[in-house]
This record gives structure tokens, sequence and C-alpha cells, in this order.
């Protein structure tokens, strides 16, 4: 999409200023990093310029693999069948969002329920920032709170609960002193278990 030289390219942006530019290159100057680069890796300093670089099985502990990129590195690591990839994104912190690209529906909704993120995009990307009609956020370490459209007006919204009710009436049995039979009608109108109201005011056991 880029062409032979990506750096020629308008299409390719530039990393925003050199402080961002030399995080994202000391991610890629670690060793065993480096090593696993199998496409790209130039870097470009006075113009702040990174060609996009993929990179296979980086060391999981190394910081491209645990703090947030945020520039053109894509860490791809490999594993024996794709269910697998749900056990490795439940160990790590939680996504702002999960990619899945798949047909089958099952594992699409193993993907669903078995993990957490702030949102799940099915054989695309990014496009599910650009429907205002679904929230956009994170979740847990990924962030919190969620935007667009009326998704906004709520997120900076305060719910204030109001109850009102009369004086006219009044549960005896909520105040003290409590005993069995005052537990028994709190039991039964919990469950909205009218007979057992009515056999507990008339004194009997409902069991």
């Amino acid at each position: 999409m880029f062409g032979e030289n990506p750096k020629e390219s308008y299409s390719v942006a530039r990393i925003v200023n050199k402080r961002h530019f030399l995080r994202l290159k000391n991610y890629l100057d670690e060793p065993m990093v480096r090593a696993s680069i199998v496409y790209g890796g130039s870097f470009d300093e006075d113009n702040l310029f990174i060609e996009p670089t993929i990179l296979v099985d980086p060391p999981p502990t190394s910081a491209i693999m645990t703090e947030e990129i945020f520039g053109p590195l894509l860490p791809v690591i490999t594993l024996s069948k794709i269910e697998d990839s749900i056990q490795f994104i439940k160990s790590r912190p939680k996504a702002l969002t999960i990619y899945a690209f798949t047909n089958n529906e099952t594992f699409k909704k193993r993907v669903i329920s078995e993990t957490s993120s702030g949102s799940v995009t099915f054989n695309d990307a990014v496009i599910q920032y650009a429907a205002d009609t679904i929230p956009f956020g994170g979740t847990g370490e990924s962030g919190f709170g969620k935007y667009h459209g009326k998704f906004s007006f709520d997120n900076f919204t305060h719910e204030k609960a109001v109850l009102s009710r009369s004086f006219l009436t009044d549960f005896w049995f909520r105040y003290p002193p409590w005993n069995d039979h005052k537990l028994q009608l709190f039991k039964s109108i919990y469950r909205f278990d009218y007979l057992g109201i009515l056999l507990t005011m008339l004194g009997f056991n409902k069991s």
C-alpha cells in the first residue's frame, strides 16, 4: 500500500514528536526484539519517521509487549490454534479493542463471552471508532468511560436517584425489636411471595 519506499509516501504519518519517536525506537533497540523483526525496522530521527514494522514472537516481557505502542509497530504472537488466543488475551491486561478475524460463529461467541475489552470488532479494524451508534472506550487497564453521541452525554451525566413515598402507610416490621416472625415477612416480601406473606401474617409457618 505504501510503495517500495514507505518514507516517500504521504500516506504514512510521522511520529508526533521526538520524545515519542525515541520511545518507539527504544522498543526496537532491545536485542531480542530487533531479532524478531521480519519486515521494516528502519527509522529516520530527523524526519520522525519509523517504517511500518512487523515483529514475530518478540519476548513477552519486552517493553513492546508490556507498554502501549501507539506507533507503526505490530508484534505478532504465533499460537498452535486460534482458540489459544483467548487464554493469551485473558493472561494480559485488558485490551482497548479486540480484533478477531474469523467466520466461526462459535469462536466469535467465545471471544465475546470469555474475554474482557473495551470493544470487539470482527473481520475489520478501527472501523468501530467511526460508528457513532456504539460506545467507544476502554475497561480496566485500558481505560474507563465511553463516548460517541449520546454515550458521551451519559458518561458526563450524573443520574441522581430520587425515591418518594407517602406518609399514609408504613411496614411496622421494618423496625426493632426484630424476631423470626419479622424476618419471615421480610423474606416473603423480598421474594414477592404473597402466599407466604399471608400465611406469616396469620401466624402460620409456610413450610
